[in-house]
């Protein structure tokens, strides 16, 4: 029987006029089935959920699309046209505020204890998305309050106020509810129950015995006249929780549930020098913003939202401008046009990072093509058309064919013939 060999990838060479290798939408993998080539092509996964996002009536087009595991559920990001939406695959929210350009946005996801950040450069403006707002309500004690006759209702869970934390066999239900001490002040009153909400304090102590958590739907924190009680969820199921204190006249909730949860938007981020940035990259929680057409990055700080001036740094081995931040195991690869550079943490609070000495590369990259292939390896596309991997040195990795289209393509992009 006649075989035909398979192409193992796209090839076309139109300078020397040889016959085209066409690989549409398949992939290559080994196959021990197959006992001539050993390989087998396989169909790449549809992207048809992309198909569900609404174009934008400027473009309609689908320009990024971005998910980092453990952040934000591992949600999916979509940036269609100007607009941005995230989904977990069966709701699709649309996030407030407009993504700025034509090209392709870069992102970067920070993540730690008490936030999680998205921040997106879009080659004019930074932004970030914290999540949607959290919903919340606000108890007012009028300053006549006795507490010990006030009964809160918070979702379906009952509390109050007993100088005995376990009277009644406290339960959490409007016949039998968690108790708390009362304070010398109505200050201290506010802030045993918010502590009580909270689970901060010694069961049968400062609250009843048989409180085992903290509230599983809401937060609360305590002020000089107020306990403000916040959703944990970032949806409009926060607008659901019931808010209700009957017993005491001194006490009150503006409505009888949470309100202003579940809104979605994207939040500004001011470039100190006023420039336009279009790089992100993430390391060590810090989020690195590289600035258009200079050697110039920035720094915003882990849990930060704004960029303080003294935060930045520039390429140092020449002065080629940025094309690419790329993070690859503890370094942040700095990428120019010419020359890259790998940088990696000093332990210093003024100088967190600095390039490590020895590893400047004579060669730098085609602006947006730097991937990360493992914990040591980049790929992309040099300054002279060719495509590389780079672990310890540069290595060429492409056959002429593609060398041959990536310098058409860049010559086209040039408004050259």
């Amino acid at each position: 029987m006649t075989t035909i060999p398979l192409g193992l990838g796209a090839y076309k060479r139109s300078y020397g006029q040889f016959p085209e290798v066409k690989l549409l939408n398949r992939f290559v993998e080994k196959a021990p089935t197959n006992l001539k080539e050993k390989v087998a092509l396989l169909t790449r996964p549809a992207t048809k959920l992309l198909g569900f996002f609404p174009a934008d009536t400027t473009t309609g087009k689908i320009r990024g699309t971005y998910s980092s595991p453990g952040v934000f559920n591992s949600d999916l990001f979509v940036v269609s046209g100007q607009n941005l939406y995230r989904t977990d695959g069966t709701t699709i929210t649309g996030i407030g505020g407009v993504i700025q350009g034509s090209g392709n946005p870069r992102v970067g996801f920070v993540k730690g204890i008490g936030y999680e950040h998205m921040f997106i450069a879009d080659t004019l403006l930074l932004n970030y998305y914290d999540g949607g707002s959290h919903a919340s309500g606000i108890l007012t004690d009028a300053g006549t309050a006795v507490f010990t006759t006030a009964l809160l209702q918070i979702g379906t869970t009952y509390y109050g106020w007993n100088a005995n934390v376990n009277f009644n066999t406290p339960a959490g239900t409007a016949a039998h509810p968690f108790l708390c001490l009362p304070g010398a002040t109505h200050a201290l009153s506010l802030a045993n129950m918010a502590n009580m909400l909270n689970f901060i304090g010694v069961a049968g102590t400062d609250f009843s015995s048989v409180l085992a958590g903290a509230n599983a739907s809401v937060t609360a924190a305590s002020g000089a006249s107020t306990l403000t009680i916040t959703a944990r969820t970032d949806s409009t199921l926060g607008n659901s929780i019931a808010t209700v204190v009957t017993g005491d006249a001194g006490l009150s909730f503006g409505h009888a549930t949470l309100t202003g949860g579940g809104t979605h938007s994207l939040k500004g981020v001011p470039i100190p020098t006023g420039e336009g940035v279009s790089l992100v990259a993430v390391l060590n929680l810090f989020a690195f913003i590289g600035v258009n057409n200079s050697q110039k990055f920035f720094y915003i700080r882990p849990g930060a939202t704004t960029i303080d001036a003294l935060d930045f740094a520039s390429k140092e081995s020449a002065p080629d401008p940025l094309a690419d931040l790329v993070a690859v195991g503890d370094q942040m690869v700095v990428v120019g046009t010419a020359t890259t550079e790998f940088w990696s943490a000093t332990g210093a609070n003024d100088n967190p990072f600095a390039p490590v000495l020895g590893r400047t590369i004579s060669r730098g990259a085609v602006p947006g093509t730097t991937v990360m292939i493992d914990e040591r390896t980049v790929m992309l596309v040099g300054n002279d058309g060719r495509v590389y991997s780079i672990s310890s040195t540069p290595t060429p990795v492409s056959d002429h064919g593609i060398e041959e289209r990536i310098r058409k393509q860049l010559r086209r992009e040039a408004g050259l013939t």
